[in-house]
């Protein structure tokens, strides 16, 4: 009778090449007892010896030390000699699996009958009732006690393991053949005790998981397949995974069906060769988003017997849709265009390539039309945190709402420090760890909770530690190639193996950095005076790929985006949109709401800040506005609940969420990007205006927000001051006012700048509110009133009435008398709220500049001939046109020659004068008044004839 494996070579192989003979404890000696026994065989002394002789110390030496089977523990063993059946008192020659002092706990998972050298294993023995040594060895099984799932039978030269469900298959060893290298590693692969049994029942083997295996292959080859069940097939087995990279499922069957590898996906459409696709895309139709199959097509699905056919397409379509394919595009007969195109120089078939319109069909299978998606990656990027945290709060303590998706919320939330998204892990992995159908899902929560340790830090509470330790045991290797390594097909072992090792991350880093270099070049070039007549579109190719990686990390709820690596290439991809959106004819018109909401998520404020710098307006796609308004309303009424009375109060479930600093640093880091997007984006008054309420409600009941935070609404109020009613910027202004205190200055500049924004935007307006005045003036002085800080003051003086006005000049005009301050009143000599000549103020002004110029102060300039005191006093004098002989000015002492010539440039020594100190005083103001000296223009074309410098050249055009 052919001998029928039950794990063929070909099933096999794929195992074998990935199995390492190094990771098996005590390899060597292994080969030493086998080399022994191997010996004895060849020199003919084992079948000299009968079958008691050999027996033991073959069970010993080939189960024990080779197989490593346990025999020499007091308490616990694994290999029991002659153990007696729990029937009628026979017994097998060996039995392996789980054996104790007190037998009646003895666990047999495996019976061994042994027969001398000489014994053929299917022959009729004499004494046996004329049975064979397989019948004696399968007669034991049910006698076992009922967890007997193998049976080994073996005369030394040959040993044989069965399942033991069949008989008729088997894996057989012989003992010669194990000095090959593959045969043995084949027997340690699928027989060494620590893949062969589990003392966990119900946890299965690695071996009984990959028996399992062999049968689903086997049933499918039992019978001839349709395409629709070899897609389903093919893409259910990454089921556990919400997106798969589209290049990877283009390399697999069916829709490749050449044994290489093949670039058959772009821009969400994926080709493929096999004849079968296009004959099933021909016989269906898709409109609004509902599938017609043809008379032809439902005759094969009867014909063929498949199971619920409508459903398995519509599942493959929308999980292709979920891994950006959104058209197949199928060849009939890929052999004829190739013949017709073998002289095409570059033409092959592994890549996409040109057919005719009869030889070929592209098919639109987008099932994801108008679907808006509710799922909570997609509620935080609506930024509704009321709603995000009604979800969470509400699944907490329901075992219903431990899945992925909500531990990916709680991370995105840092809620409880990462704590509550270690619990639902680790809930998920106790639901999926030995599960069949779980095994993908069991590898992304270890992937997870591997990436938790160093979020886990913030947690301070006393199982940290415990945590920390738990999540470091984590052995990825170990989970892919021991835990679920037989539990999941090879092609999705390998995609595990991709994700482990951030295979695909890497591979869109280096595609976004290549893009991003080659519009750079593009830039320069253009820079340059050239033009580019063709290329590709590299902003979509730059779309393209980060959109794969923002699937990767959202579809799959994988907690990455908190490291910097994710934020970096959000930032090089948006910093390459804004390249090519200034560059003619290839680059990009607007940008995309996708890619501004990525940056406002992701991108450090500074460095958004920084990108947008020298960006006036963005043009952006239709609706951008509009929806990032409506994110930006959800936002702001997270913040806060409406009582009875109307009056606003902080929202509890925010407030508590908000002690996660992780979480606190999301959301203010938010709140400042929106508005440095905001200030960049042509916003009209009715487009704003629905927003205006909940702002004003936030800002009254925010505590969170860092004056740098608050500085970009200010950067907004400045610059988009005509969206706002006059009224409601004076209530921005009375909020800023009411909260400002002289030790928490984090409104300062919010006061100043809605200020300035009502005096631009809303001139004819005049503040009357006596009791605003008071209220500013109060929240300027320390409690004790021993100090002040009234320069707010000064621009809240600009919108004022004459009564409100003269409330404040008078306090002023007090202060300085009382105490006088140089800063102070540079400010309102500036502000020209007093007038240069007002008291004796512009005499104590200058005295106090002398006194303190050149002590310890910031220099200015890069040669540093002097600092800023003396700098802003000379601006005073250059700006309000003063006398350079006004009697003041000569209370000034200790002056160098740079210092001097700029107090009075008319009466100046010039022999001591030196044109570089000119690079210093680019102010137009300062350039102003010395328009006309002949002096200055003279040494500057001495010093031109010797030397040509382009800023002294520059400032002599303007002197003349």
């Amino acid at each position: 009778m052919k001998l029928v494996p039950i794990f063929s070579n070909g099933f096999l192989s794929h195992y074998l090449s990935e199995f390492r003979l190094s990771s098996v404890t005590d390899i060597r000696g292994i080969s030493i007892i086998l080399g022994s026994l191997i010996e004895e065989l060849e020199s003919g002394k084992i079948e000299s010896l009968k079958e008691e002789e050999i027996k033991s110390r073959f069970v010993s030496s080939f189960f024990g030390d080779v197989l490593g089977f346990n025999y020499g523990n007091s308490n616990k063993w694994q290999l029991r000699e002659e153990k007696k059946s729990v029937i009628d008192g026979t017994k097998p020659d060996a039995a392996l699996g789980y054996f104790f002092a007190d037998n009646k706990k003895d666990d047999v998972r495996v019976v061994v009958e042994i027969k001398n050298a000489l014994t053929d294993l299917d022959n009729a023995q004499r004494r046996t009732e004329n049975h064979s040594p397989v019948d004696q060895a399968f007669g034991y099984v049910a006698k076992a006690g009922g967890n007997c799932k193998w049976v080994i039978v073996s005369n030394i030269k040959e040993t044989r393991f069965y399942s033991s469900l069949d008989r008729s298959k088997y894996q057989v060893f012989f003992l010669k053949d194990l000095l090959n290298e593959n045969k043995l590693k084949e027997l340690l692969l699928l027989f060494h005790k620590d893949r062969l049994i589990n003392e966990n029942k119900q946890q299965k083997s690695a071996t009984d998981r990959l028996f399992e295996q062999t049968e689903v292959i086997s049933n499918e080859k039992d019978r001839s397949i349709h395409i629709i069940d070899r897609i389903y097939n093919s893409l259910k087995r990454f089921e556990g995974f919400g997106f798969v990279d589209p290049n990877y499922i283009a390399t697999l069957a069916p829709f490749n069906i050449l044994d290489e590898y093949v670039w058959h996906y772009s821009n969400g459409n994926l080709f493929t060769i096999n004849s079968e696709i296009f004959d099933f895309l021909t016989e269906i139709k898709i409109e609004t988003v509902n599938i017609y199959l043809s008379d032809k097509l439902k005759n094969e699905i009867s014909d063929f017997n498949i199971i619920e056919a409508e459903f398995k397409i519509e599942w493959s379509f929308k999980f292709l849709n979920d891994c950006l394919i959104r058209e197949i595009t199928a060849v009939k007969d890929y052999g004829k265009i190739k013949e017709r195109n073998i002289h095409t120089l570059g033409f092959s078939y592994q890549h996409k390539f040109p057919f005719k319109d009869q030889e070929g069909i592209t098919t639109d299978i987008n099932l994801h039309v108008g679907q808006k998606c509710q799922c909570i990656s997609c509620c935080y990027r609506s930024l509704d945190f009321n709603n995000l945290l009604g979800k969470l709060k509400a699944a907490e303590g329901n075992s219903a709402y431990s899945t992925s998706e909500y531990a990916f919320g709680n991370y995105l939330l840092a809620t409880n420090n990462f704590k509550t998204t270690y619990t639902i892990y680790k809930s998920i992995e106790r639901k999926t760890k030995g599960k069949q159908g779980k095994s993908v899902e069991y590898f992304l929560t270890k992937l997870n909770l591997k990436l938790l340790h160093n979020l886990i830090s913030d947690y301070d509470l006393e199982d940290k530690k415990d945590i920390k330790n738990d999540i470091k045991s984590i052995d990825l290797d170990l989970v892919i190639y021991d835990e679920i390594e037989f539990s999941v097909d090879k092609d999705v072992k390998k995609y595990m193996v991709k994700v482990k090792e951030d295979v695909l991350i890497y591979k869109i880093q280096d595609e976004i950095e290549e893009t991003l270099f080659k519009i750079e070049k593009l830039k320069q070039l253009y820079q340059e005076g050239g033009h580019q007549t063709s290329g590709p579109n590299l902003p979509h190719k730059l779309l393209m790929s980060y959109y794969i990686l923002y699937s990767h990390i959202n579809k799959n709820n994988v907690i990455y985006d908190s490291f910097t690596r994710y934020k970096a290439l959000t930032e090089k991809v948006f910093k390459a949109y804004l390249i090519s959106y200034n560059l003619p004819q290839w680059g990009i018109t607007q940008i995309s709401e996708f890619f501004i909401t990525e940056a406002i998520l992701n991108i450090p404020a500074g460095s958004l800040q920084e990108l947008l710098k020298k960006h006036d307006i963005i043009d952006v796609e239709d609706g951008c506005v509009e929806n990032l308004l409506i994110k930006l309303n959800n936002f702001t009424s997270s913040m806060y609940k409406v009582g009875l009375l109307n009056d606003c109060y902080e929202n509890d479930l925010i407030s508590v969420q908000l002690t996660y600093y992780r979480f606190e640093d999301r959301f203010t880091e938010i709140f400042s990007n929106l508005f440095t997007v905001f200030s960049k984006l042509d916003i009209s008054k009715e487009q704003f205006s629905s927003n205006v309420g909940s702002l004003i409600k936030f800002l009254k009941v925010e505590t969170v927000l860092a004056w740098f935070d608050i500085q970009e609404l200010g950067k907004f109020i400045l610059k988009k001051g005509f969206v706002f009613e006059v009224k409601d910027l004076m209530e921005i202004l009375k909020i800023a006012i009411t909260r400002h205190k002289f030790y928490n200055t984090k409104y300062a500049e919010l006061i100043k700048i809605v200020c300035k924004s009502i005096a631009e935007f809303h001139p004819l307006y005049k503040n009357e509110n006596v009791k605003l005045i008071q209220t500013a003036i109060l929240s300027s002085s320390s409690d004790d009133d021993s100090s002040k800080d009234y320069n707010n003051l000064i621009y809240l003086s600009k919108i004022c009435n004459d009564n409100c006005k003269k409330m404040l000049f008078s306090l002023f005009e007090n202060y300085l008398d009382e105490n006088f301050s140089r800063s102070f009143y540079e400010i309102l000599i500036r502000h020209s709220v007093f007038d240069i000549n007002y008291k004796n103020y512009f005499y104590l002004y200058t005295v106090k500049v002398n006194k303190t110029k050149n002590i310890g102060t910031y220099r200015y300039g890069s040669m540093e001939l002097t600092d800023l005191i003396f700098i802003n006093y000379i601006l005073v004098i250059y700006k309000f046109n003063i006398d350079f002989n006004k009697s003041e000015l000569k209370l000034l002492t200790d002056l160098n020659d740079f210092e001097t010539w700029l107090l009075n440039p008319l009466v100046f020594d010039y022999k001591k004068f030196d044109c570089i100190w000119l690079r210093d005083l680019k102010n137009s103001i300062i350039l102003g008044r010395l328009y006309g000296i002949n002096d200055i223009v003279k040494a500057i074309d001495e010093h031109l004839e010797n030397e040509f410098d382009p800023t002294l050249a520059e400032i002599k055009y303007k002197l003349q």
